[in-house]
């Protein structure tokens, strides 16, 4: 999914703009993301662009290199006192609370310590909103928030079913693996919970592996289901490690290794298809549209669904790389406004330090050092802050 991710209405209309180029869920869903969602006093830096899209032209880099550990410490900084309400939740903008973005947010403040209190306090929030039943009758999902002025509004609806939980999953297995005796006594306590939440994942899951956006949106994306993948087999892990259930841990592991027979059903000889839809035909990408097609391709490596070194990894991110060869400065932003680091995480894990050093130089540039203006939001800081720390030497992203 990506920033901003987008209502379901949002993506029928790139549906009908982009002639069935459906715009995903994963990482980024950007049906929506030519619009700010509402830069007010709360949940955004001072001085934070209330402009459009184009609002942070690209800076070329001149530092000499990536202070790593600067962008880390200071963007779980700006994230802790710019985005998080009172009650814990993690903002998106000052208006919204969009539960995925706010997991992705999260899962990078795991790797700061003293942010630990703030991830604690978000899942607490994200357990305490469960529905049960929900809209679909679907027992552990999460609906998208209105927020204004400490008031809370469920909107009733979510951009999927699918990556919220898997996200969180991932959120819980990352505090977890912190090794904060706090964080791991938490997380033990949450086992009925993590249960229903993967539950969510089994129930939308189909005959092919895969699973559906949500049970009313039945396409199935390459990018929702590389973090459903990740999510599972990070159930998985809990039920193992933390939680001491064997059984229960197997059970996740079977669905995921379903899940992976159908993302590489995906493979269409040089590419991965962006989705498959409920005919159970592919559609390939298109490398020269940025989202989403292009940003899909890097979602098997970045969620460890393929190594690296699969020569499915190295193909696609040299398509990736020969269609936008500027990619390290942002020229992606003719087409898409936001930062999109989610991509330098990727480029990180395929081990090209060159680019990554360019792009993160970029990302200084045009966010860091500025105090991040939008189009930088909560879930660009997270993924920045996993890109710094990988770049630190932890492992896993």
């Amino acid at each position: 999914m990506h920033q901003a991710r987008g209502t379901t209405s949002g993506r029928l209309a790139v549906l009908l703009l982009a002639t069935l180029g459906i715009a995903g869920c994963g990482a980024a869903s950007k049906a929506s993301s030519f619009v700010s969602p509402s830069n007010g006093s709360t949940g955004l830096a001072a001085g934070t662009s209330t402009s459009s899209a184009g609002s942070t032209p690209t800076t070329i880099p001149t530092n000499p290199s990536p202070s790593y550990h600067n962008d880390l410490t200071t963007t779980a900084a700006w994230l802790r006192n710019n985005s998080v309400a009172g009650d814990g939740a993690i903002l998106y903008g000052s208006t919204q609370i969009n539960p995925y973005y706010s997991n992705l947010a999260a899962i990078g403040l795991t790797h700061d310590p003293a942010s630990y209190g703030t991830v604690q306090r978000w899942m607490q929030w994200y357990i305490s909103h469960l529905n049960g039943p929900d809209k679909w009758g679907l027992y552990g999902t999460m609906y998208d928030y209105a927020y204004s002025n400490g008031t809370e509004t469920s909107k009733n609806d979510a951009d999927s079913t699918d990556s919220y939980a898997a996200t969180f999953l991932s959120l819980a297995w990352a505090f977890y693996q912190t090794g904060d005796p706090s964080a791991q006594s938490y997380i033990k306590t949450l086992s009925s919970q993590l249960d229903s939440i993967g539950g969510v994942l089994i129930k939308t899951q189909q005959s092919d592996g895969l699973t559906w956006s949500k049970p009313d949106y039945q396409i199935k994306y390459l990018m929702d289901n590389c973090e459903a993948y990740r999510g599972l087999r990070d159930l998985a892990s809990l039920f193992q490690s933390a939680l001491g259930d064997s059984p229960k841990a197997a059970y996740y592991n079977a669905a995921a290794d379903s899940m992976l027979l159908g993302i590489n059903g995906m493979w269409m000889n040089s590419n991965w298809a962006v989705y498959k839809d409920n005919g159970g035909n592919l559609k390939a990408p298109a490398m020269s549209t940025w989202y989403p097609d292009a940003t899909s391709q890097l979602f098997p490596v970045l969620m460890n669904v393929v190594p690296a070194t699969d020569a499915r990894s190295t193909q696609v991110y040299a398509s990736l790389n020969a269609a936008w060869p500027g990619w390290p400065t942002m020229s992606y932003n003719a087409q898409d406004p936001f930062p999109w680091i989610l991509v330098g995480d990727a480029a990180a894990l395929m081990g090209d330090t060159a680019r990554v050093t360019t792009f993160t130089q970029t990302i200084e540039s045009n966010y860091v050092s500025k105090g991040f203006p939008w189009t930088f939001y909560s879930a660009e800081g997270g993924w920045l802050m996993r890109l710094s720390a990988y770049m630190l030497g932890a492992r896993p992203l």
